[in-house]
């Protein structure tokens, strides 16, 4: 099975679509950022968070994220 270039760009978040799935600000995402408990992808010049990071974040698996 190939992957095609729109499969890969919708398993990419933007930053303003993480911050609206986790109820947040993008303030919040972009310091859950900067201080490395959010991983990211760089496509030229966009910040991107994984899909799957997300997945992990909402199933409980991974912690770090309070309000």
């Amino acid at each position: 099975m190939q992957t095609t270039n729109s499969a890969v760009t919708s398993a990419l978040l933007s930053i303003p679509e993480v911050a609206w799935l986790l109820g947040v600000d993008n303030s919040r995402v972009c310091r859950l950022i900067r201080v490395g408990l959010l991983p990211v992808v760089q496509r030229r010049s966009r910040v991107l968070v994984p899909a799957h990071v997300l997945a992990h974040l909402t199933d409980g698996t991974s912690t770090g994220v309070s309000q």
